[in-house]
């Protein structure tokens, strides 16, 4: 929880010290009463400037499900403000760097970051339009050194090539987003989990790809389009439906590219093999210790936060094509089929779950499809008036109101009930967990792991070969359990 109250105490004047108690006898209280009003100012002030030196921040551990789920939902202050309780993450899943940092202070600068990033989603179409304005054979023959280029394609090669570079360019500009959302959220908002950090990372990169989408290609900018919406307010729905069929053939290019790239870059693991063969190219397995095998073959982590946008990115894209151009349909279902198979081999056998976040991904993501649902709804209607329709657009204008109600709805009977355990399914679980024990109390899961003292286990400097995997794949299931 977070509770201003300790956070201020550090630094406080200590009033039952020797000379202030002599300045009480001549009757200075006053005086160090106004000292005391201005010390928590003043430690605000120095925590601000140079850190908190106490943490805001603490774990209680019960022993029981029924005590915890009556804490989390019961109001444990009378004041607003002073103490805010939620369920902890997976102790694994806690980010011990960002762990003290509080809430007010984490707070604000989420909310910089957001307004700087609203920012870039609303200029996005400047990047994008300085890649389709160099990704071609003539803009990358006038850079030093690539003058060659000119001379090596040309004819139905050349065009191929100038059709596909944009393609190429914004992909990759759109791969490197997610480092950047992570770098945020971890080293200037100092968000407290990983889960956490994969949630805010999954939320605005979505709304990016949706940018992408809607903005770049078809409107050539939210300003541009917001302007052209004010002047003129009953042509909004034609803006989209004149713009969006026209480029129809540039997102089939865009999925055939995942297909034929995307999904094999995923599905080589192209970062850990590259590592792996550099490390076999310089024989380095015969200096390796053995520790440092074991951090070589550990497990990779999936990041969420990147693959449900880039899964929502094409769900998105055949919402919005599929009654205007029904061609991109067999393109988007080969997609499908082809991230069935990679991501079913990925999971099984190379990705691996370092902590476990509880399911606050899912409600997420399937809020984000009706979302990408309500736009492609909108601009079906607007394809419709632009095409001199008069029944069909209001047979179809109460579907996004209707869409957006169903939001609501299902947050409201699933996304916030599983918050939370509910108190007959945990006095259920303590009844079961009373008949069969388990081992007892551990009272270091939410301790740094750096001040839990361990037995150092001294491990050989190699183990024979016809072991080794045996062993590394030991190693890693004890540090998953752990």
């Amino acid at each position: 929880g977070d509770d201003g109250l300790i956070a201020s105490s550090n630094g406080s004047i200590n009033l039952n010290s020797g000379v202030c108690l002599l300045f009480r006898k001549l009757g200075l209280d006053f005086f160090f009463g106004g000292l005391a009003n201005l010390n928590g100012p003043l430690d605000g002030v120095v925590d601000t400037m140079v850190g908190r030196t106490l943490t805001s921040t603490g774990f209680i551990t019960f022993t029981d499900l029924v005590t915890v789920t009556c804490a989390v939902r019961a109001p444990l202050s009378h004041e607003a403000g002073v103490l805010s309780v939620q369920m902890a993450p997976d102790s694994r899943d806690v980010v011990w760097t960002n762990a003290h940092i509080g809430k007010a202070w984490s707070t604000g600068r989420e909310w910089t970051t957001e307004i700087v990033f609203g920012l870039g989603a609303v200029l996005w179409s400047v990047p994008v339009t300085a890649i389709q304005a160099l990704a071609n054979l003539k803009s990358l023959s006038t850079i030093p050194g690539l003058s060659w280029v000119s001379n090596v394609a040309s004819g139905d090669f050349a065009a191929f090539l100038n059709g596909y570079l944009p393609v190429i360019g914004l992909i990759a500009l759109i791969g490197a987003l997610p480092p950047v959302f992570e770098l945020v959220a971890t080293k200037y908002e100092r968000r407290k989990s990983q889960s956490d950090i994969q949630h805010s990372i999954l939320k605005r990169f979505f709304y990016y790809q949706l940018a992408n989408v809607y903005v770049t290609v078809t409107a050539g900018s939210i300003l541009d389009s917001l302007a052209e919406i004010l002047d003129h307010p009953s042509n909004a729905f034609a803006i989209l439906g004149e713009s969006v069929p026209t480029v129809v053939g540039y997102f089939v290019m865009f999925v055939l590219t995942k297909i034929l790239a995307g999904l094999p870059f995923i599905l080589l693991q192209v970062g850990p093999l590259l590592k792996r063969t550099l490390s076999t190219l310089m024989c380095r397995d015969r200096i390796l210790t053995q520790r440092e095998l074991a951090e070589e073959y550990k497990p990779i982590p999936l990041d969420l936060g990147r693959e449900y946008p880039n899964q929502l990115l094409v769900i998105v894209i055949m919402f919005t094509y599929a009654t205007i151009s029904p061609v991109i349909l067999p393109v988007g279902a080969l997609y499908f089929l082809a991230a069935f198979v990679v991501y079913k081999k990925q999971l099984l056998l190379v990705f691996s779950s370092t902590y476990e976040s509880g399911g606050v991904f899912f409600p997420t993501a399937c809020n984000r499809t009706l979302v990408g649902l309500v736009a492609a709804q909108v601009t079906l209607i607007g394809y419709t008036v632009l095409r001199q329709g008069f029944y069909q657009p209001l047979v179809l204008l109460p579907l996004p109101f209707y869409t957006v109600a169903m939001m609501s709805t299902f947050k409201r009977l699933f996304e916030d009930p599983g918050q939370y355990l509910s108190l007959e399914r945990a006095i259920d679980l303590d009844k079961r967990s009373a008949e069969h024990p388990k081992k007892g109390f551990n009272d270091t899961v939410y301790r740094q792991p750096n001040l839990v003292p361990k037995d150092m286990e001294a491990m050989s400097f190699r183990r024979p070969d016809s072991d080794q995997s045996d062993t590394m794949v030991g190693e890693v299931s004890v540090a998953k359990v752990v």
